[in-house]
Protein backbone atom coordinates (compact mmCIF):
# COMPACT_ATOMS: atom_id res chain seq x y z
CA UNK A 1 0.00 0.00 0.00
CA UNK A 2 2.75 2.44 0.97
CA UNK A 3 4.63 1.85 -2.28
CA UNK A 4 1.46 2.23 -4.32
CA UNK A 5 0.51 5.50 -2.60
CA UNK A 6 4.05 6.86 -2.97
CA UNK A 7 4.00 6.10 -6.70
CA UNK A 8 0.58 7.76 -7.08
CA UNK A 9 1.83 10.79 -5.15
CA UNK A 10 5.03 11.22 -7.18
CA UNK A 11 3.30 10.71 -10.53
CA UNK A 12 0.33 12.86 -9.51
CA UNK A 13 2.45 15.77 -8.26
CA UNK A 14 4.75 15.72 -11.29
CA UNK A 15 1.92 15.58 -13.83
CA UNK A 16 -0.13 18.14 -11.89
CA UNK A 17 2.82 20.54 -11.77
CA UNK A 18 3.38 20.28 -15.52
CA UNK A 19 -0.35 20.09 -16.28
CA UNK A 20 -1.16 23.38 -14.55
CA UNK A 21 1.65 25.01 -16.56
CA UNK A 22 0.37 23.58 -19.86
CA UNK A 23 -3.26 24.48 -19.17
CA UNK A 24 -2.28 28.02 -18.19
CA UNK A 25 -0.43 28.26 -21.48
CA UNK A 26 -3.47 27.03 -23.43
CA UNK A 27 -6.09 29.04 -21.55
CA UNK A 28 -6.05 32.55 -20.12
CA UNK A 29 -7.37 31.62 -16.68
CA UNK A 30 -7.29 33.48 -13.40
CA UNK A 31 -6.90 30.26 -11.39
CA UNK A 32 -6.72 26.66 -12.58
CA UNK A 33 -7.25 24.42 -9.60
CA UNK A 34 -6.76 20.97 -11.06
CA UNK A 35 -5.10 19.16 -13.93
CA UNK A 36 -4.92 15.46 -13.04
CA UNK A 37 -5.46 15.60 -9.27
CA UNK A 38 -9.12 14.57 -9.37
CA UNK A 39 -8.26 11.47 -11.37
CA UNK A 40 -5.39 10.60 -9.01
CA UNK A 41 -7.73 10.97 -6.02
CA UNK A 42 -10.30 8.75 -7.73
CA UNK A 43 -7.67 6.04 -8.26
CA UNK A 44 -6.33 6.37 -4.70
CA UNK A 45 -9.76 6.14 -3.05
CA UNK A 46 -10.73 3.25 -5.31
CA UNK A 47 -7.60 1.30 -4.41
CA UNK A 48 -7.12 2.19 -0.73
CA UNK A 49 -10.30 3.84 0.59
CA UNK A 50 -9.88 6.70 3.06
CA UNK A 51 -6.09 6.25 3.09
CA UNK A 52 -6.06 7.54 -0.47
CA UNK A 53 -7.04 10.96 0.88
CA UNK A 54 -3.53 11.29 2.33
CA UNK A 55 -2.31 12.35 -1.12
CA UNK A 56 -4.40 15.52 -1.18
CA UNK A 57 -2.06 17.98 0.66
CA UNK A 58 0.86 17.29 -1.69
CA UNK A 59 -1.27 17.32 -4.82
CA UNK A 60 -2.77 20.65 -3.78
CA UNK A 61 0.72 22.00 -3.09
CA UNK A 62 1.93 21.01 -6.56
CA UNK A 63 -0.96 23.00 -8.06
CA UNK A 64 -0.03 26.11 -6.10
CA UNK A 65 3.71 25.83 -6.78
CA UNK A 66 3.16 25.41 -10.51
CA UNK A 67 0.81 28.38 -10.73
CA UNK A 68 3.02 30.57 -8.58
CA UNK A 69 6.46 29.66 -9.96
CA UNK A 70 6.12 28.84 -13.66
CA UNK A 71 2.73 30.21 -14.70
CA UNK A 72 3.02 31.69 -18.23
CA UNK A 73 0.32 34.18 -17.18
CA UNK A 74 2.61 36.24 -14.98
CA UNK A 75 -0.13 38.62 -13.85
CA UNK A 76 -2.09 35.72 -12.35
CA UNK A 77 0.74 34.16 -10.35
CA UNK A 78 -0.25 36.07 -7.22
CA UNK A 79 -3.62 34.29 -7.20
CA UNK A 80 -1.90 31.00 -6.33
CA UNK A 81 -1.64 31.67 -2.61
CA UNK A 82 -2.63 30.05 0.70
CA UNK A 83 -6.31 30.80 0.10
CA UNK A 84 -6.36 28.90 -3.15
CA UNK A 85 -4.32 26.14 -1.49
CA UNK A 86 -7.01 25.65 1.16
CA UNK A 87 -9.70 25.67 -1.53
CA UNK A 88 -7.88 23.09 -3.66
CA UNK A 89 -7.23 20.97 -0.58
CA UNK A 90 -10.95 21.04 0.25
CA UNK A 91 -11.69 20.12 -3.35
CA UNK A 92 -9.49 17.03 -3.18
CA UNK A 93 -10.67 15.99 0.29
CA UNK A 94 -14.25 16.17 -0.96
CA UNK A 95 -13.42 13.05 -2.99
CA UNK A 96 -14.24 11.27 0.25
CA UNK A 97 -17.74 11.18 -1.25
CA UNK A 98 -16.42 8.13 -3.13
CA UNK A 99 -16.22 6.23 0.15
CA UNK A 100 -19.96 6.70 0.67
CA UNK A 101 -20.56 5.47 -2.87
CA UNK A 102 -18.45 2.34 -2.26
CA UNK A 103 -20.26 1.72 1.00
CA UNK A 104 -23.56 1.84 -0.83
CA UNK A 105 -22.61 -0.50 -3.67
CA UNK A 106 -20.50 -2.68 -1.29
CA UNK A 107 -18.49 -4.00 -4.23
CA UNK A 108 -16.47 -1.55 -6.31
CA UNK A 109 -16.47 -4.01 -9.21
CA UNK A 110 -20.15 -3.19 -9.77
CA UNK A 111 -19.16 0.41 -10.55
CA UNK A 112 -16.38 -0.66 -12.92
CA UNK A 113 -18.57 -3.10 -14.85
CA UNK A 114 -21.19 -0.45 -15.59
CA UNK A 115 -19.98 2.51 -17.66
CA UNK A 116 -23.10 4.39 -16.59
CA UNK A 117 -22.29 3.92 -12.89
CA UNK A 118 -18.65 4.91 -13.38
CA UNK A 119 -19.57 8.12 -15.18
CA UNK A 120 -22.24 8.85 -12.56
CA UNK A 121 -19.56 8.62 -9.86
CA UNK A 122 -17.28 10.94 -11.86
CA UNK A 123 -20.13 13.43 -12.29
CA UNK A 124 -20.80 13.42 -8.54
CA UNK A 125 -17.08 13.96 -7.91
CA UNK A 126 -17.03 16.95 -10.26
CA UNK A 127 -20.09 18.59 -8.69
CA UNK A 128 -19.08 18.01 -5.06
CA UNK A 129 -15.44 19.02 -5.61
CA UNK A 130 -16.53 22.15 -7.51
CA UNK A 131 -18.84 23.20 -4.67
CA UNK A 132 -16.14 22.56 -2.06
CA UNK A 133 -13.59 24.53 -4.08
CA UNK A 134 -15.91 27.49 -4.64
CA UNK A 135 -17.25 27.68 -1.10
CA UNK A 136 -13.88 27.45 0.64
CA UNK A 137 -12.37 30.02 -1.70
CA UNK A 138 -15.35 32.29 -1.02
CA UNK A 139 -14.84 31.94 2.74
CA UNK A 140 -11.12 32.76 2.52
CA UNK A 141 -10.90 35.23 -0.37
CA UNK A 142 -14.47 36.60 -0.25
CA UNK A 143 -14.79 35.96 -3.98
CA UNK A 144 -17.39 33.57 -5.34
CA UNK A 145 -16.02 32.11 -8.59
CA UNK A 146 -18.28 29.12 -9.27
CA UNK A 147 -18.72 29.83 -12.98
CA UNK A 148 -15.06 30.72 -13.34
CA UNK A 149 -13.89 27.48 -11.76
CA UNK A 150 -16.18 25.51 -14.08
CA UNK A 151 -14.46 27.05 -17.11
CA UNK A 152 -10.93 27.11 -15.72
CA UNK A 153 -11.06 23.47 -14.58
CA UNK A 154 -12.78 22.09 -17.67
CA UNK A 155 -9.63 20.25 -18.76
CA UNK A 156 -9.36 18.56 -15.37
CA UNK A 157 -12.95 17.35 -15.50
CA UNK A 158 -12.48 15.90 -18.97
CA UNK A 159 -9.32 14.11 -17.80
CA UNK A 160 -11.29 12.64 -14.89
CA UNK A 161 -13.93 11.08 -17.17
CA UNK A 162 -11.56 9.87 -19.88
CA UNK A 163 -8.96 8.63 -17.41
CA UNK A 164 -11.54 6.78 -15.31
CA UNK A 165 -12.79 4.95 -18.40
CA UNK A 166 -9.30 3.95 -19.56
CA UNK A 167 -8.02 2.89 -16.12
CA UNK A 168 -11.17 0.90 -15.35
CA UNK A 169 -10.61 -1.16 -18.50
CA UNK A 170 -6.97 -1.76 -17.53
CA UNK A 171 -7.87 -3.17 -14.11
CA UNK A 172 -6.33 -0.31 -12.13
CA UNK A 173 -9.55 0.91 -10.52
CA UNK A 174 -9.90 -1.86 -7.97
CA UNK A 175 -9.99 -2.18 -4.21
CA UNK A 176 -6.60 -3.85 -3.84
CA UNK A 177 -7.32 -5.54 -0.51
CA UNK A 178 -10.67 -6.97 -1.60
CA UNK A 179 -9.21 -7.98 -4.95
CA UNK A 180 -6.41 -9.96 -3.29
CA UNK A 181 -8.88 -11.64 -0.93
CA UNK A 182 -11.16 -12.57 -3.84
CA UNK A 183 -8.21 -13.99 -5.79
CA UNK A 184 -7.17 -16.09 -2.78
CA UNK A 185 -10.71 -17.41 -2.32
CA UNK A 186 -10.98 -18.27 -6.02
CA UNK A 187 -7.59 -20.03 -5.89
CA UNK A 188 -8.58 -22.04 -2.80
CA UNK A 189 -11.89 -23.02 -4.38
CA UNK A 190 -10.08 -24.16 -7.53
CA UNK A 191 -7.64 -26.25 -5.44
CA UNK A 192 -10.52 -27.79 -3.45
CA UNK A 193 -12.26 -28.66 -6.72
CA UNK A 194 -9.14 -30.42 -8.01
CA UNK A 195 -8.77 -32.38 -4.75
CA UNK A 196 -12.35 -33.58 -4.99
CA UNK A 197 -11.92 -34.88 -8.54
CA UNK A 198 -11.55 -38.70 -8.71
CA UNK A 199 -8.07 -39.87 -9.61
CA UNK A 200 -7.86 -41.30 -13.15
CA UNK A 201 -5.59 -44.15 -12.06
CA UNK A 202 -8.04 -45.26 -9.38
CA UNK A 203 -10.84 -45.18 -11.95
CA UNK A 204 -8.82 -47.40 -14.30
CA UNK A 205 -8.06 -49.89 -11.49
CA UNK A 206 -11.71 -50.05 -10.55
CA UNK A 207 -12.63 -50.77 -14.16
CA UNK A 208 -10.01 -53.57 -14.39
CA UNK A 209 -11.29 -55.14 -11.19
CA UNK A 210 -14.76 -55.00 -12.59
CA UNK A 211 -13.62 -56.82 -15.74
CA UNK A 212 -12.13 -59.65 -13.66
Amino acid sequence: MAIDLIILTVVGCAVEFLGIFVFNKMLVAKMIATAISLLIMLVATFRWGWKGLLLSPLLALSTILSGYLINPQVTFRQNYDWRLYLAVLAQLLSMAINLLWFKKVKDERETIKSLQSLFALCAIDCVVSLLALSLVYFMTAFTFSLLGFIIWNAFGYVILFVGAFILSRQGILVNVKKNLINQRIEREEAEDFKLNLPDEKEDNLEKKKGDF
